[in-house]
Order: structure tokens, then C-alpha cells, then sequence
């Protein structure tokens, strides 16, 4: 009888860790991705070829890399998971009058989709970050 309370005292202890173990919080896709210095390099590299791109590189005109390349990187921060809060513009408030076809828009994404490829992102990832992002398109 003792024998057997023992056993089931012993694995009621081993279920109890199994869980703990089996529940770890899971590492965020910013986490995942490298975090700060990973999106920084994307946007870094995606805001080069989109300044000198000759059908949207005009949108751009005026303004600073660095700053659009900060805002990015904090507006996806925030979407990942990561530690950032946005303040930004919205994308309205960004775009107003500037009359962006959707093929346009689309220009942007690849040179975005092109930056992750490049840094080393899964398409994996790579879908999962444009998962989140897509829904800002149409915020106002």
C-alpha cells in the first residue's frame, strides 16, 4: 500500500513538471527573428532600393531614411511582439493625397518580402510578419 502511494505521489510529481516544462512561454516572432538590429537591417536595405526605385522612389522625396526606417522598424516591433510602442502616423495620415496605385503598393512589399529574404528570415517568417502587417494597410 505504501509502495503504491509512493508511485503515485511520483508520478503526480513528474506530470506536475511535465506541464511546467510542456508550458514555457513561447519566444515572440521578434524574439525569434533577432529582434531590433534583424529589422533594422530589412528596412535598411527594403528603404534603398525604394528610394531609388523609378516608380515609387518619388513618394520618398523629402524624406529622411533614417526616420522612415525608425518608424518602420517601431511599427513592427510592436507587431511581432516585440518591446516597441508606435506612435506614428497612421497610414492614412501618412499617404493622404498621395493618390499610391495598389501596384505601387505592392512594389514597396517586395522590396520589403526581398530585404527579409536577404537577411536570412524563413518564409516562414517572412509570412507570419506580413500576416500582421497587412491589416495596417487599410487602418485609418
Amino acid at each position: 500500500m505504501i509502495r503504491h502511494c509512493f508511485r503515485l505521489m511520483v508520478i503526480a510529481a513528474l506530470s506536475v513538471l511535465i506541464t511546467a516544462c510542456a508550458s514555457a512561454p513561447e519566444q515572440s516572432l521578434y524574439e525569434e527573428i533577432g529582434g531590433h538590429k534583424t529589422l533594422n537591417t530589412i528596412y535598411g536595405v527594403a528603404i534603398t532600393r525604394i528610394y531609388t526605385d523609378p516608380v515609387i522612389g518619388h513618394y520618398f522625396k523629402g524624406v529622411p531614411k533614417k526616420h522612415l526606417r525608425d518608424q518602420l522598424v517601431l511599427q513592427t516591433c510592436e507587431l511581432i511582439g516585440g518591446p516597441c510602442e508606435y506612435d506614428g502616423k497612421t497610414m492614412l495620415e501618412s499617404h493622404t493625397g498621395l493618390n499610391i496605385k495598389e501596384r505601387e503598393f505592392y512594389i514597396l512589399v517586395e522590396y520589403v518580402q526581398g530585404a527579409m529574404r536577404d537577411v536570412g528570415l524563413t518564409y516562414q517568417q517572412e509570412n507570419r510578419i506580413l500576416k500582421l502587417l497587412a491589416p495596417i494597410k487599410y487602418e485609418t
